[in-house]
């Protein structure tokens, strides 16, 4: 470097010393760019295979992130997985950063690096919650037609729905790190008027379930399958024999009646069926 001034020689020398550093970084920035969308397309695919995106389907997630992001492809599986193409990406961007001397940098983009696992993993829990929330409202909803299903048995089920989906939260925010104190006070007390509205409908739903079944049990004797009756001023076809009621099939469609109601207001056979319907 003999020959040049001397401010040009110290800016080459330390461009000289420099660049074996900036080498090492970018080669560890494409490393890390390449095994990113290795584990990306490997862990959305096994995600994937094991059913995500149809649990995310069901909770609901993937119609908000096709809302949030207008894509109507959008699925779960490939967010979950371009976030792991992240927490990959910050690690290796953090130690070119250290390796360039960027340390405050560096530190930032590890932490950060830190950080994305237990988003995902939070974001994964709460995709369960939800999937197990509407699992357990449909399950106590039972096989019946939404429509057929009693009032006071629809209040149980969001009542479960709404606790596990609360918990789900309060463990999903806590694996992020956020102090829960005051969140655990609110789910607890949810969780109690949640309890004292199901106490309460169970109350009220069980008066009138004694009477149906009392009644069910006198009416399904007189009762068989695909007999015309009238109650009132409804008629129609006996389609089901519940042990709390029958359900019509009427010209605007199927009708649920409680056996107390058909025993009160009586009932006209206008035609007569051979088979009995099992209860």
């Amino acid at each position: 470097m003999e020959g040049f001034p001397p401010e040009l020689e110290a800016l080459l020398r330390q461009l000289t010393a420099f660049w074996p550093q900036l080498v090492r970084a970018i080669v560890l920035l494409i490393v890390g760019a390449l095994l990113g969308l290795l584990l990306e397309t490997v862990g959305a695919a096994m995600l994937r295979n094991l059913g995500f995106d149809g649990f995310a389907d069901k909770a609901g997630v993937t119609r908000v992130l096709r809302d949030a992001s207008r894509d109507k492809d959008q699925k779960a599986s490939a967010l979950a997985g371009n976030l792991i193409f992240w927490i990959v990406m910050l690690t290796f961007m953090g130690v070119a950063s250290e390796v360039l001397g960027l340390s405050t940098f560096g530190k930032m983009m590890t932490a950060l690096a830190a950080f994305l696992p237990r988003l995902l993993g939070a974001a994964l829990l709460l995709v369960l919650g939800l999937f197990l929330g509407q699992a357990a409202c449909e399950l106590i909803a039972g096989p019946t037609e939404r429509k057929l299903t009693p009032p006071w048995w629809r209040q149980l089920d969001r009542g479960a729905q709404a606790v596990i989906v609360a918990l789900t939260v309060v463990v999903a925010l806590s694996l992020v790190g956020i102090d829960l104190r005051w969140v655990t006070w609110l789910v607890v007390i949810l969780v109690g008027v949640v309890g004292l509205a199901i106490a309460l409908a169970f109350g009220v739903g069980f008066q009138g379930v004694a009477r149906d079944l009392a009644a069910g049990f006198y009416l399904r004797a007189q009762l068989k399958a695909s007999q015309h009756l009238r109650v009132g001023e409804v008629e129609g076809k006996v389609r089901q024999l519940t042990p709390l009621y029958l359900v019509l099939q009427t010209a605007d469609g199927p009708l649920t009646l409680p056996y107390s109601l058909v025993h009160s207001q009586g009932f006209v056979q206008t035609e007569s069926a051979d088979t009995p319907l099992n209860p």
